[in-house]
């Protein structure tokens, strides 16, 4: 997290602190369920202990997972804050959201989100904590977050740590007085394990990360595992919140008729993870609950997509599918009468931090992910992938002065400032990439022996580049199908963080 971006961020976690829930017109009834929607902010897959993660224990995710459907193919449109969170309110891949598709710029007038359609059909919606952003929704004539009107009036203090300060299960228990009687869509927005860390808080409280135990992207290094605990300290914290989340339900006699999805929006903030299209970037927690819709205690390797749950949302309330929605209803999946639902995952990125290049250029690409592989098509092969090593626009709490797109924080730090010894984790975290990128993925192999320019792989390489350009131009994407200007134009427009007018929401 950048010093620049907190206020914006206390502004997106302050609005509509004295929120009311938007109550439909349509009338209540029994049968339709009530649905929840749990976010957490950079969590990358396994990181829950019902994946069997050693490096955090998640009693409350595991509890979905158990009386649910634990999704272990998981992926985002797109590993970016709001691009991702737009994709699933929308039902849409990111790239069919105009400026939405890039951090920090607008929502676009006229999308229209799951809380739209369902607050018409009669329920009551509203937010805690992160909802859409970073972005500006009120130039699109809303009055309200995409996510509906916010409840964060309830506070709490947090000594000895940077977790924020929302008290979301409070905040959770005003909106549902103010529902009465109505089915409601709730957005649980936990803050954590963004950045920034209170350093050390990890293994102040019992979180030590052994040698051996950090992801391979991360160097095993005193400083980076250190950084790995407090990450994962910040995990459980946000699992102790939805724990008391889940109990509020069940204590309210609402757990069984409530459809629960957990998931987070971009992988863990640190190099080579969160905004890019690897695994560690792009494959997330994910797991989906609703006792008296379909059978728990089951788990999928079926490939699930952000977009999924929009259609899901509209079909477990009983409404149509919006026409404009491109992901898939997972109820007949999740219901067990679906035995494939496809065998691929398509996403993308345009941009994450703006800032980090001139006139806020992002790092178009696109990717493909199969059982068998990783195919990566970057468009600007030339640009760094993970922001310039020198920005004219910096925050103050980041020392490496560049590499925008990478959160600033003790890792990074000492890649950045020992690079010579660690060439091998700069050059994965920050150094230019070809146009192509092509990995052997199965059974967890590494992603990073790129063989898209090994002949021996150059009809599978050859396949994979033409299905992927199938898939983005069936499903509408600009860039694809050679109007990228319509991007790059959106972000030279918002080329740095508050550009985007004054007043983010």
């Amino acid at each position: 997290m950048r010093l620049s971006g907190l206020a914006v961020l206390a502004a997106i976690a302050l609005a509509g602190c004295t929120g009311t829930p938007r109550l439909g017109k349509g009338a209540p009834s029994a049968d339709r369920p009530n649905i929840l929607i749990v976010m957490t902010d950079d969590q990358s897959w396994p990181h829950a202990s019902a994946y069997g993660s050693d490096l955090v224990d998640t009693p409350a995710f595991d509890r979905i997972a158990r009386s649910g459907v634990l999704l272990d193919n998981g992926w985002v449109s797109a590993p970016s804050c709001g691009p991702s969170r737009a994709s699933l309110i929308t039902g849409q891949d990111f790239w069919r959201l105009g400026p939405a598709a890039m951090n920090h710029t607008i929502w676009q007038a006229g999308t229209e989100t799951v809380f739209d359609h369902l607050a018409r059909a009669g329920y009551a919606t509203g937010f805690t904590g992160k909802g859409w952003a970073p972005g500006n929704y009120k130039v699109a004539g809303r009055t309200e977050s995409p996510t509906g009107p916010g409840f964060n009036a309830h506070r709490i203090a947090q000594p000895g740590s940077k977790v924020s300060k929302v008290d979301y299960s409070a905040n959770f228990d005003d909106f549902l007085k103010g529902a009465g009687d109505k089915p409601f869509l709730f957005w649980v927005g936990i803050n954590e394990p963004h950045r920034p860390y209170f350093e050390g808080v990890g293994k102040l409280n019992g979180k030590v990360v052994e040698p051996g135990e950090v992801p391979d992207y991360v160097p095993d290094e005193p400083a980076a595992r250190g950084d790995v605990a407090d990450y994962a300290y910040e995990i459980e914290w946000a699992d102790g919140e939805l724990g008391e989340i889940l109990d509020t339900l069940e204590k309210r006699g609402e757990l069984s008729n409530t459809l629960i999805v957990f998931t987070s929006d971009n992988g863990m903030p640190f190099p080579r993870a969160k905004g890019m299209l690897y695994a560690s970037g792009a494959h997330m927690p994910m797991a989906i609950a609703w006792p008296a819709g379909f059978a728990g205690g089951r788990r999928s390797a079926q490939f699930v997509q952000m977009p999924d749950f929009g259609p899901t949302i509209m079909a477990a309330a009983g409404l149509p599918i919006p026409t404009e929605m491109n992901g898939h209803d997972l109820l007949p999946m999740l219901r067990g009468q679906v035995q494939t639902l496809r065998d691929e995952a398509v996403m993308g990125m345009e941009r994450h931090f703006p800032g980090g290049r001139p006139d806020g250029a992002g790092y178009p690409s696109r990717a493909l992910r199969t059982a068998e592989w990783l195919f990566v098509r970057n468009y600007t092969p030339d640009a760094y992938p993970a922001g310039n090593p020198q920005s004219d626009v910096w925050p103050e709490d980041d020392p490496t002065g560049g590499f925008g797109d990478v959160d600033g924080g003790p890792t990074k730090t000492l890649i950045v400032k020992d690079r010579a010894r660690l060439a091998q984790w700069y050059d994965r975290a920050f150094g230019k990439r070809p146009a192509e990128e092509l990995y052997a993925v199965r059974d967890g192999k590494t992603e990073y022996v790129n063989l898209a320019a090994d002949p021996k792989y150059a009809a599978v390489r050859k396949e994979l580049s033409a299905r992927l350009q199938r898939e983005l131009v069936r499903r509408e994407d600009p860039r694809a199908m050679g109007r990228g200007s319509e991007f790059d134009a959106w972000m030279r427009k918002y080329p740095v963080m508050g550009s985007n007018e004054a007043g983010l929401q």
